[in-house]
């Protein structure tokens, strides 16, 4: 069996380039309470759209939901996605759609590919997960991380 190799380069996909931008709200005569309920409502539609774009072929790995504790506080969401690969160069890609908490927006986040394990999607899947959080020094001895322990168990 071939040594997989795992690229953590940029790089796009081609379902990304559909639009899934959400117009902005100009109107400023609304209350902040109206203005809260429109954001959650676009930030929904706007994870529709990219859903809804996704190939038939990706498969879905499952989501992490979790709180960060730095200086200040922020909220995980990432939905997992593997998608084989037909490039002659990789096999396989691991992506993301995530909120980013900061701009109160969903993000694609293309994280890495891989050639190796061609025929299995969950040996692969677990592979690149597991590189891809070594890479991001993420500790799956630490409680903390327990979110991303059961995502990699339900594989």
């Amino acid at each position: 069996m071939e040594k997989p190799i795992i690229n953590f380069d940029e790089f796009k996909l081609p379902f990304s380039s559909k639009s899934t931008e959400v117009e902005e709200n100009e109107e400023t005569s609304e209350s902040d309470s109206d203005l809260e309920d429109d954001e959650e409502l676009d930030a929904s539609e706007e994870k529709e759209k990219m859903e809804s774009s996704i190939p038939k072929d990706a498969i879905y790995i499952g989501g992490i939901d979790s709180e960060v504790e730095n200086w200040t506080t922020w909220n995980i969401q990432d939905e997992y996605y593997i998608i084989p690969l037909n490039d002659g160069m990789y096999d396989w890609a691991l992506f993301r759609i995530s909120w980013d908490d900061n701009w109160g927006t969903w993000k694609w986040s293309f994280d890495a590919r891989l050639r190796g394990f061609r025929s299995n999607s969950k040996v692969a899947t677990k592979y690149i997960l597991l590189k891809l959080w070594e890479r991001w020094d993420l500790d799956l001895n630490d409680t903390d991380n327990e979110p991303y322990i059961n995502l990699l168990k339900s594989i």
